[in-house]
């Protein structure tokens, strides 16, 4: 009886351990056996262990499928988003949640939270060297005035409608690797990185004029980096992943244009806009002299000496 009570035991452990856990268990017991039914009970099992990430099946992100979504999402009170990141959808007038953004992350299931879009991306945008007020202004001097694109190094983020005052859904171009027209529905189905595909409810000509803006911004980010690191007669090799993403088949496009801006002409420009904004802020939009001030400024930046007279 006290034979089969250790039999029986080890036999129920080595059955738990095996269904429990998602791992892989291969036993290595000694060629003698006769030491499990030992009066003393002596056994000596040995375990190799090894642990298993289970694959994340694409996913189809859709307004239909967006209770799915939310049933497999991980709740988090604070999302930090990372290079890994690909879409930030903006849920806060779906009625049947009490949550307000889903994002969703390579290799991860998504993150659902309670936090609006907007904080979400704010506290990204501080962590990022050029925050995103820096981006639009770099942005307008190209001529962007709404919905700019955020490129920041080779993570591009666009936001779906106008982000000044409100929350909105945001889609990462940098792991976007093709997008097709859906005329019928007058949408896009993006394709991102892993399989997973996103319904974006945009025109092809809104969206291909976000690939467009975010190729100029970021061939622009480059030339600046590149005009720096020579200055210390350093050679900038460029990022490029195994599959390029649209924006850089974009910017390596015969027919892609862009106006190449120097690091001064850039300066200038940033320097003239803050001071703008400066002078909207103290004497008001509508103030009879701002025009006048504004052009004497931008003259005596315009033909400022470049050196110094004795």
């Amino acid at each position: 009886m006290k034979e089969d009570f250790y039999d029986n035991q080890h036999k129920e452990y080595y059955k738990n351990l095996r269904t429990t856990y998602y791992q892989f268990n291969k036993k290595i017991a000694p060629t003698d056996y006769t030491s499990l039914h030992s009066e003393k009970g002596d056994s000596h099992y040995y375990y190799e262990t090894s642990f298993t990430r289970i694959p994340i099946k694409p996913l189809l992100i859709t307004d239909t499928t967006l209770s799915t979504l939310l049933a497999m999402s991980f709740e988090h009170s604070h999302i930090l988003l990372n290079e890994n990141t690909y879409y930030i959808k903006d849920i806060r007038d779906v009625k049947d949640t009490i949550f307000n953004t889903i994002v969703f992350q390579l290799g991860t299931p998504p993150l659902k939270t309670k936090e609006h879009s907007r904080t979400i991306m704010n506290r990204y945008f501080s962590k990022r060297p050029l925050n995103y007020q820096t981006v639009q202004s770099i942005g307008k001097s190209l001529g962007f005035h709404h919905r700019c694109p955020f490129v920041s190094g080779y993570q591009i983020f666009v936001p779906e409608k106008g982000s000044s005052n409100d929350s909105t859904s945001w889609y990462g171009l940098h792991h976007a690797l093709d997008a097709v027209e859906d005329k019928k529905g007058n949408s896009m189905q993006v394709y991102f990185r892993d399989g997973h595909e996103l319904k974006l409810f945009i025109s092809a000509r809104s969206f291909n004029e976000q690939v467009e803006r975010s190729a100029k911004l970021s061939f622009l980010q480059q030339n600046v980096i590149d005009e720096l690191v020579g200055l210390l007669h350093f050679s900038h090799t460029p990022h490029f992943t195994d599959e390029l993403n649209i924006v850089q088949r974009r910017v390596q496009s015969s027919t892609f244009l862009s106006v190449l801006s120097p690091i001064e002409t850039l300066i200038n420009y940033l320097t003239i806009y803050r001071a703008n904004e400066s002078l909207e802020t103290i004497l008001g939009e509508g103030n009879p002299y701002i025009d006048e001030i504004r052009e004497d400024f931008s003259l005596s930046l315009k033909f400022k000496p470049t050196y110094f007279h004795d």
